[in-house]
This record gives C-alpha cells, structure tokens and sequence, in this order.
C-alpha cells in the first residue's frame, strides 16, 4: 500500500509539472505568434441585487474641502429613519450584506444612531456597517459613533468606521479648510481604536494640494501604528465637485511620478491585503495614462442611495435614477438600465476611484504573464535560457544603426545611477554618432521614463522582467550591464542571461563602470564569475574591483575605467552656476544589514551608535562654521533600495527635533538639483556612495560617511587620493 501512494504521488508530480510545461508552450507560441488574449467587459445584469449599499445619510457637511462641493449645499430635510426603513425593505435590498453611511457628515444629524436601528431591522441578515466621518466636531463625533456602536451592539452586527486625514498636522487642515481638524481627527481616530475597541482606519484623498505632504503622513501613519488607505481625488456626481479641476487629477509631471513612487511604496511597504494592492496598481496604470484595470462593484453588487431617497448606479459617474421615496426602487432599478450601460461605456475604463472588486480577467492575465516570466527569469535557468530565446522573435532594425541595449540595476536608480546612465550614453554617442539606437532594459520602466525625461535621453524602455530582455539581448549589436554593483542580489539574472543570450547571437557584451561585491553567498559570486566570463570588454569602476576579477581567473584585459557618473558629471560642471550660501547639507541613507559583519543583534547596537555619532558630527560642524541651514538632500527617492526622504524623516526626529536651522527638501532629487545643492553648500556630510563621488567630482568640501566598512567608498577615496576626506564607522560611534 504504502508503495502505491508513492507511485501515485510521483505520477501526480510528474502530471503537475506537465500541465505546467504545457501552459508555458502555450504562452510561448503566442508570445512568438503575437497573439494577445481578449479580454471581455464587464457583463452587466439588470437582474442582479446588490450586495453593497452607499448610503449618503446627509447632504450637507461642516467641512470646506478643496476637492468637494458638498459643503456649499442648503440644508435640507433628509430622509427620516422610519422612511428609510421602508425603503430599505423593498426587494432590491433583500440581499445586502454591507451599508455603509457616508455624506456630507453623517454625525451632523442627532438621530444617527436611530438611522443604524432602522437599517438593521429592514435588513436583519446584514453582515456589517460602517461609517466614514471628518471627526471635525470631537465631541459630537464620539457620542454619535459611540451611540451607533451600541446599536450595533445590541444587534450583534459588525461595526467599523473610517476617519478622513488627508496628511500631516496643517497639510490635513488646508486641504479640509478647517484649522484644528488634524487634531481632532487623530483623537477620534484613537478613541475609537483604544476606547472602543472599533476596527478603524484612515482615508486619505490625494489631490493637488497635498500631493507633496502624502510621503510625510504615511511615515507619521507607520510610526504610530495606524492603517488605513489611499486614493486620488476623483469627479463625483454626488460632491458636486465636476467644477474642482484644478485641484482633482490636474498633476503636473513631477507630481504624477512622485505619485507613481508613492504608491509603489504603499505596496512594498505598507498595504498587506492583495486586494487594495491591486487598487494601487490600477491607480498607477490609470496615472500613466493607461485604463482602470481593478474591477469594481457598482457593476453589478452596489448601488447608491441618496439622502432625499435618490437612487444611482454609482457614486462618481450615475445619473440620478429616479427616487425611492416616491417609486418603486426595483423598478427604478431595472427600468433606468441604459444609464450603466452609458456609464461603463464612457466612463469606467478610466474612473481612478478606489473601489475594489474580486480579480478581472485582464489581471489573472497579467499575474500570470508575471508568473510565467519569473519562473525563467532567474539565475537557475541559465543553462534553458537560450533554448527559451530562439521562440522569441528578433526585433528588427536598420542595418545602418547600432543598436545598444544597456541594462543593470535600473528601474530602481539612485540620482547616481541617472549620472551612470547619462554617461555610458554619451560615452557610445561619441563612438556613433547619430547613428545610434538606445535601448534601456528596466525593473520598473515608469523609473526609467522618467530618468531619461531629466536628462534628455531619447531611447526606448523596455522591462527585464519579461522576455523583453531576451528578445533584445538577440537583436542589439552591442549589450551593456551599465554600472552599479555586482553583489548579492536576485536582479543579477539580468546580466547574466542577458550576456548569454547575446553571446548565443554573437553580439558584443560590455561590463560598463561596475564594481565587484559585496558578495558573501556563493550562488551570487558564481554568478558574477559567469558575467565576466561571457563579456567581450570590463570596464570596472575602481581597482579593488579589478583585483577582485582577476583573483576569479579572469585573464581578458580588464580596465579601470572609472564610474561613468563622474564622466558625466565632468560633462555638465561647466553649465552649473551657482552661489555659495551659508549652508551645511547632507546626502544620508539608511545603514542597513548587509554592510555589517556581526550578528543582527550586534547590529542594532552598532546603528544606534553610529547615528548618534553622526548627529553629533553634523552638529559639531555646523556649531563651528555657524551656518545658518542645515539641509537634507536626497540621492534615492524610491521603495526599491530604500527611499532616502524617509531616513531623513525619522533622523530629524530621532535627532534634530528642535533644531530651527533644519531644512528637508521633500521634492524630487535630479543630477542637476543634487549637483547644484552641493555647490552652495559650504560642506557636504555624503553617505551615499554616489554622492561622495558627485562632491568630489564638483570640487566640494565634504566628509564621506564610509557605511561600505572599507568597500565601494573607501575604494573610490583611496583611488582618487582624497582619503582624508574619510569618516568610518567606528570614528562616528566613537564621537572622534
């Protein structure tokens, strides 16, 4: 017996891998063929019920948001509870499992909690109900939810609430028009969590008032342990807000992008639930000029009700659809059908509202394009990964082009890696000419858009987590692992399968201005030996790299050709033109893991320590020169590799609280303002390793913060004599 579920067990193993080989061909003879799947509407059904109720209770709000209009409107006699019962007991709620009570202001009117005793007795298999308030009116606010809370209670039916904070401190108050909100709002929020026990969250709406302030209140958000969620100001019917333009979905392109970052960031680092990720991701697609790709439930699930019993499909785009106080709402329902049907048509496909909806078909798409993509794209499968490109086709090009296909860490580039890029692109400029074709492989392509917006940069993006980077790695006369480091990271299948696919094609491959390590795990280092053995030219970026090549066996002529950043760099100097000012600043990032050696335990001690130390060492200097600013500039900006605004963030805090001569420049960080700001200052404190390179470069005073323990940074110093510019680890913990 025992022997027959092991053979039954390696039959179904074998059966599973199949299937799995199977759907894999599948995808690869349409990707070969340029098939795409189709994918359907949504199928709307005049029949359905819903199952979600927006019930806005009132009209009128105590608010003035700048997005919204509601405030503006009379006061007017609302729906009565008993009424709302009555309606709420027609067939066309019959299946509801959820209402939630929204406005205007729901605990402006004193009989909310009798509006909650109605809702249940017209509907006794609710599952839940929930709340959205400004909590503007602390006290009113408590009693009413309070109130609500008990009726619920009573009735054994779930409750939760959410409180609208659209930032931090004044950047709520501004956007709300009511000065004091954010503290209220924050007491509220924290009386329902801990006082009565209430699963409670935030909403926070973006929009172009607060687009630069959304980075600060998820930091504060993180620090005090509260969740909740995020979403662009959008067009709503029911605000009367069609006329608030200037303020809703009127981003400029740094703001767009500094959004792009941000939920990016919500994603890797705050939301958990798959479903509100996926939110985001449409969010993201929908702000790059692409279509809603989340479902939502007002297609089929939801409906509106209004606080004079008016009925809609939905709350951004419906028509009113007759009244329920008056009509039968079933009837209304069915019979005003074309009105979904106008609302799908004309605007769903781009509505940035942030309803969430079970998976669409397009997304089960591209999950499993992801899916497919990940399971090749790694550095197991190199030895597959050329028999994989021949079912790739070519990407044709003129013959009398070169195309160069560069690719590395970007996607996720730091303000040096921009430098890097901007230099290897000059560098095959000045071989070519105009007869040149880029190509720029990309993490996250929207990253690298925009670099190549800064820096004027005209090639074509593609993203390295498709078989793009397979496709053209075939097709380019030349490959480039452009820059960075060559250390332990899952990404070096970039390169690696990259170059081995171009050397399949007999094309040529260069290791452009890299450095070598750190590398303490053998898969890694492995890899790195296989990169260099399968390149045609190594430029490494400083000597202890050259060294550690050579020490790997390798016996092609291997260069010193410096990092790329600093040629560039030395490029733009002479159009820099700026006036020194009475400032010190600092280019900072988080010391992290993997640049100690000790346990993380050990670790712990040692980063408290050090950035004591460093505090004390920007201090101690800006006491001595009497500098009127103390600034914190930014080299990285992204989630992927630790955006450096949020260290500053907390060291301000942790360290410079009351420090009036602080400064934080939360804005986008280019090679042209990070290069400028250095020149003003007075000195330059640098972390990053590129911002040690960028002071140096522009002849600046500086102190360079060696957090590599004697790597990258104390490498690129001792290269270019200047290692009395070095500050390490254990001067800083030791205050010397």
């Amino acid at each position: 017996m025992e022997i027959k579920l092991k053979l039954y067990k390696i039959k179904e193993k074998v059966k599973n891998k199949l299937a799995l080989y199977r759907r894999d061909f599948v995808f690869l003879r349409q990707l070969n063929s340029g098939q795409a799947p189709v994918c359907i509407s949504p199928l709307l059904n005049a029949n359905s019920k819903p199952t979600v109720l927006n019930l806005n209770i009132i009209d009128s709000c105590n608010s003035k948001c700048t997005m919204c209009n509601i405030w503006k409107q009379d006061e007017a006699l609302e729906i009565t509870p008993e009424q709302l019962k009555d309606v709420l007991s027609n067939p066309l709620f019959s299946e509801l499992q959820h209402v939630g009570v929204t406005g205007g202001e729901p605990t402006i009117r004193q009989d909310l909690p009798q509006v909650y005793e109605k809702i249940i007795e017209a509907l006794p298999n609710i599952k839940g109900l929930s709340i959205i308030t400004n909590a503007i009116v602390e006290a009113d606010v408590k009693q009413r939810i309070f109130e609500v809370k008990q009726v619920c209670d009573s009735f054994g039916v779930p409750f939760s609430a959410m409180v609208s904070i659209d930032g931090l401190g004044k950047a709520h108050d501004n956007v709300r028009g009511t000065q004091g909100n954010f503290k209220t709002a924050i007491s509220v929020f924290n009386y329902l969590r801990n006082d009565l026990n209430i699963p409670v969250s935030f909403g926070c709406t973006i929009s172009k008032i607060n687009v630069w302030d959304v980075d600060d209140f998820l930091f504060y958000v993180k620090a005090h342990n509260m969740y909740g969620r995020f979403r662009i100001a959008e067009s709503i019917n029911r605000l009367y807000n069609l006329d608030r333009g200037k303020v809703i979905r009127n981003f400029d392109e740094d703001e767009t992008y500094n959004l792009l970052l941000f939920f990016e960031k919500l994603k890797h680092s705050f939301e958990k639930n798959t479903t509100y990720k996926r939110t985001y991701s449409s969010i993201q697609n929908i702000l790059q000029g692409g279509d809603r790709l989340i479902g939502c439930p007002y297609h089929n699930n939801g409906v509106v009700l209004g606080s004079k019993g008016q009925l809609s499909y939905c709350a951004p785009k419906s028509k009113e659809i007759g009244n329920a106080l008056i009509q039968d709402a079933q009837s209304i329902y069915v019979n005003q059908f074309e009105e979904k049907h106008r609302i799908l048509k004309e605007h769903c496909n781009t509505c940035i509202h942030d309803y969430h909806a079970p998976i669409t078909q397009q997304e089960i798409h591209l999950q499993s394009q992801e899916q497919f993509y990940a399971r090749y794209l790694k550095i197991g499968q190199l030895h597959k990964i050329v028999t994989i490109a021949r079912w790739i086709k070519k990407i044709p090009k003129k013959n009398t082009i070169t195309r160069i296909f560069i690719f590395g860490w970007y996607g996720t580039e730091t303000v040096g890696d921009k430098a890097i890029l901007g230099g290897i692109v000059n560098y095959y400029k000045g071989l070519f000419g105009e007869r040149v074709e880029f190509v720029i492989g990309s993490l996250y392509p929207f990253v690298t858009k925009r670099t190549c917006y800064e820096l004027s940069i005209k090639a074509t993006i593609i993203s390295t987590k498709t078989f793009e980077l397979l496709a053209y790695a075939k097709s380019s006369d030349i490959v480039v692992m452009g820059g960075g480091p060559l250390m332990d990271l899952n990404e070096l299948y970039i390169p690696l399968l990259g170059f081995k696919v171009a050397k399949a094609y007999n094309n040529k491959t260069v290791v452009f201005g890299c450095g070598i390590g750190p590398l303490k795990y053998q898969k890694f280092e492995n890899a790195v030996k296989q990169i260099l053995k399968y390149s045609d030219e190594i430029k490494l970026r400083d000597l202890k790299s050259v060294e550690i090549a050579k020490s790997y066996g390798v016996t092609k002529t291997i260069e010193c050709f410096g990092d790329p950043a600093k040629v560039y760099l030395q490029s733009i100097k002479s159009t820099l033109s700026v006036k020194q000012e009475n400032t010190l600043t600092c280019y900072l990032r988080d010391w992290t893991f993997e640049y100690f050696n000790g346990s993380k335990n050990e670790f712990a001690v040692a980063k408290k320590q050090f950035e004591q130390g460093l505090a004390h060492l920007i201090k101690t200097h800006a006491d001595r020169m009497q500098v009127d600013r103390i600034e914190f500039h930014h080299m990285h900006n992204f989630v992927i590799g630790n955006d450096d605004r949020d260290f500053s963030r907390y060291f301000i805090e942790t360290y410079f609280m009351d420090d009036h001569r602080v400064t934080f420049n939360k804005k986008l960080s280019t090679v042209k303002s990070i290069s400028e700001s250095m020149l003003k200052s007075r000195l330059n404190i640098c972390m990053r390793f590129h911002s040690v390179l960028f002071a140096h470069t522009l002849d600046t005073n500086f102190i360079a913060v060696d957090y590599t323990l004697g790597g990258k940074i104390y490498n690129y110093l001792r290269d270019n004599n200047c290692l009395d510019n070095l500050k390490n680890i254990e001067d800083l913990i030791e205050h010397k």
